[in-house]
């Protein structure tokens, strides 16, 4: 409590200042602690004065008022992760809590009236992240405490251990000793008492299993830790080598012994196994907080119909499209048509090429958006190892393309599934999509415009824009003929597919297994790059509604795009374009708001019925 007594006190002091951040003085001692409650009470004092001030003669706040409460808090949540690295440490967990609530209360003291309208936009922007942290870190808290209170019942002795080599507090090596043995037979002890409660994959339920690979990931971590606080004392402490190196390694062996039992026996899927997919789906409440970070009024079950009546108008477009290739309305037959147009080993990278060069000139041609000669030919291209493509068996872009076509180390059945999944016709319709105009061109943008907002960085701007992009090309005969219809057609109902196996999924009405089917069955994907799609969407390192946001986030666009440049005409379209890639990655909700010239208030909430039919 007295380092946070002392943080608080430190923070508070630069923001009243208004000055650039000083060195944190950490508190060692108690009469420290009473001079930074003192401190802290001061500050309080003089801030609300302040802000009366203010509102009295009615003074406009600076333009940066909000960026510097911004920037403060980013640099001070980064030292406090820097400084507190072990999981379930509850003087972490209140730090960041802290962290959070101090500056959401400093933001909340300006005059949301007195600010200009970036500043405004940017409060809604920070108030809105603040409160998702802080309802984020609860709910984390809440099932780590719930899967430790299960699986790891020694946890608060190793995180003892382990911040005490943190804090620097000094060993008794003898002790520390005695502890690490004494740990060591806990865990140990403990897949044998598991077993006599009558635990076992078969008898596990759902919910247990997910709790035992929460606790996987927790143990993992904590034991990152424990090797990190050997190496620390290992050869420059002589008394922690003589006393401790057996019963540190005898804990180790028994944390990964644990480790594998856990994922054996009670998750059930085996760290050998490579294939089986399980992961920790967020359930209704997590769902629920997400979308509102994002700003989104809709609940899941609106946003699965939306992706529906999407998924309806691509199927009727794919007859078409497949009729005009003699396929009647099997448009299944027809995907196998363009799969087989592929060009061969060691050329995709000439034709990825060429595809992205050809994109930039119709863009440029319909002067749709901006492009610096210098963002034309900045990007590179570099190829996928076999490795990668378990997880993205298509190409990925931003500032540099990665390729994704067969290798020699593949077997032949493996050949021949990424040459089909990559075949020209889906290359056509995606390589603008992560060059430019889609991700090459954010991140060019990114760096040179508003960089401060990078802390509310969202997908459904990132994945949303280029989205937008897939269908305003379509919408502008983009496409040459069938061959290529089909391959844009198979992108937009795959991101549709995305909206309805992840919400499912996370929701706990869909298993992987099944995710799998969905894509094979419903969008043509070739059973290895749908094994691939959900593998990376389930144990990727992607946020829950990643998938999801690709065409959430373009509908969003593509509405905002209708309202300012095909209804009222109040903006071009290289003026629209240009102008979202100005505002940096923030969520679509503000940015319309921004946009459309929308009356802001401070406690503004989510509200556009972007998904309505």
């Amino acid at each position: 409590m007295r380092l946070v007594l002392m943080i608080a006190a430190c923070l508070a002091v630069r923001l009243s200042a208004a000055a650039p951040a000083e060195e944190t003085v950490v508190a060692t001692s108690e009469p420290v602690t009473e001079a930074a409650t003192e401190a802290q009470e001061e500050v309080d004092a003089k801030g609300a004065d302040h802000a009366a001030a203010s509102v009295a003669v009615g003074v406009a706040l600076p333009t940066d008022a909000v960026q510097q409460i911004i920037r403060q808090y980013v640099a001070d949540l980064a030292t406090v992760d820097h400084r507190f690295q072990v999981v379930l440490d509850a003087e972490r967990h209140q730090l960041r809590h802290h962290c959070a609530e101090f500056w959401l209360n400093e933001l909340k003291r300006l005059d949301f009236t007195l600010l200009d309208r970036v500043g405004q936009i940017d409060y809604l922007l920070l108030r809105n992240k603040l409160e998702y942290v802080l309802a984020k870190l609860e709910l984390d808290r809440q099932r780590d405490a719930l899967a430790a209170e299960e699986f790891l019942p020694f946890a608060e002795a190793l995180v003892k251990f382990c911040k005490a080599r943190e804090d620097i507090s000094g060993l008794d090596a003898a002790r520390a000793a005695e502890q690490l043995d004494g740990l060591a037979e806990l865990v140990e002890r403990l897949p044998k008492r598991l077993n006599g409660n009558g635990s076992g994959m078969a008898e596990d339920s759902v919910p247990r299993r997910l709790k035992a690979l929460r606790s996987v990931e927790l143990l993992k971590s904590l034991r990152k830790s424990l090797v990190e606080a050997d190496g620390f004392y290992q050869g420059y402490d002589p008394s922690y080598a003589w006393w401790c190196k057996q019963p540190w390694e005898r804990l180790r062996n028994a944390i990964d012994q644990y480790t594998t039992y856990l994922q054996d026996r009670i998750v059930g899927v085996p760290q050998a196994d490579d294939t089986t997919i399980f992961g920790l789906p967020l359930g209704a409440e997590g769902i629920a907080l997400e979308l509102r970070n994002e700003w989104i009024a809709h609940t899941p079950d609106e946003l699965i119909a939306m992706a529906q009546r999407e998924m309806a108008w691509c199927d009727q477009q794919l007859q078409l499209a497949a009729a005009d290739l003699q396929c009647g309305d099997d448009w299944r037959k027809a995907l196998e048509i363009i799969k087989a147009r592929h060009v061969p080993p060691g050329k995709q990278p000439e034709m990825i090429r060429e595809l992205a060069f050809e994109a930039i000139r119709f863009v440029e041609s319909h002067n749709l958006l901006t492009i610096p000669p210098l963002a034309a030919n900045g990007w590179r291209m570099t190829m996928m190892s076999p490795e990668r493509q378990r997880l993205s068996p298509y190409f990925l872009g931003g500032e540099t393309i990665i390729v994704s076509y067969p290798t020699d180390a593949m077997t032949h059945q493996e050949k021949l599934m990424s040459m089909r999944s990559n075949n020209q016709h889906f290359a056509r319709a995606t390589v603008h999509h992560e060059l430019i105009p889609g991700h090459y061109m954010q991140y060019y943008m990114l760096a040179r415009h508003r960089t401060y907002r990078s802390l509310f960085s969202t997908p459904f701007w990132m994945e949303g824009w280029a989205l937008h992009w897939e269908m305003l090309l379509w919408d502008l005969d983009f496409p040459r003929g069938p061959e290529d219809r089909l391959g844009m057609l198979f992108w937009r109902k795959h991101r549709c597919a995305r909206i309805v196996f992840s919400l499912n999924y996370h929701l706990g009405k869909m298993t992987p297994e099944q995710c799998i089917d969905y894509l094979v069955e419903n969008v043509g994907h070739e059973r290895s790059a749908a094994a691939a799609e959900i593998r990376r969407s389930v144990m990727g390192d992607y946020g829950p509604l990643y998938q999801a946001a690709y065409m959430l986030g373009g509908q969003q666009l593509r509405k905002l795009h209708s309202e300012l440049v095909l209804g009222s005409g109040q903006m071009t379209q290289c003026d629209f374009h240009d102008a979202v890639l100005r505002e940096h990655s923030i969520p679509i909700e503000i940015l319309r708001a921004y946009l459309t010239n929308a009356e802001l208030r401070a406690d503004a909430m989510p509200s556009w019925r972007f998904a309505d039919p």
